[in-house]
């Protein structure tokens, strides 16, 4: 008996020490996040999305990927219409127009499991892709992760979650 009570007492200890850890490591993580969205001069802090994108529409019998980025207030962040070459994303308060510059991995629909796309600044925008469930004119992604890559060399790793989505035929 004795034993239990010292193994559920050594369990709390442990859990609260895990709990108090984890919640430092939180701070610490907001603190950073919050230091760097102030700083200009960290490169890799000036991709991460201030605002989400507006409402995209389909015409029918076309498709589209809609990704929203997995932070603590998701948003919609990117968009690309199938076959397009381009994408819409949304990178401080003003959406910028990438463009494709390869793709590779299993086909997805109209996409590509792994694409990579371009901006005007320089900076590589490397998605990557893990389909998930079919749904009635598209399919769920089950994870995907963009890496942002700054002509500098920083690096900015956002992971999304999101739909391929067609508009049925009239």
């Amino acid at each position: 008996m004795n034993r239990v009570v010292i193994m559920i007492a050594s369990l709390a200890v442990l859990g609260a020490c895990q709990t108090r850890e984890t919640s430092e490591r939180s701070k610490d993580v907001e603190a950073t996040n919050s230091a760097q969205q102030k700083s200009p001069a960290t490169g890799a802090i000036s991709t991460l999305p201030q605002s989400g994108l507006g409402p995209q529409d389909l015409a029918p019998g076309e498709c589209g990927l809609f990704l929203w980025s997995q932070t603590d207030v998701s948003k919609f962040i990117f968009f690309s219409r199938a076959l397009s070459g381009q994408a819409l994303l949304a990178q401080g308060d003003t959406p910028i127009t990438l463009t494709q510059t390869n793709a590779g991995g299993d086909i997805f629909g109209q996409f590509t499991t792994e694409m990579i796309y371009g901006s005007e600044t320089g900076n590589s925008y490397a998605l990557l892709i893990t389909p998930g469930d079919d749904l009635d004119g598209g399919q769920r992604l089950e994870s995907g992760l963009m890496t942002i890559t700054d002509p500098e060399g920083w690096i900015t790793k956002l992971p999304v979650l999101g739909v391929r989505a067609c508009q049925p035929q009239e």
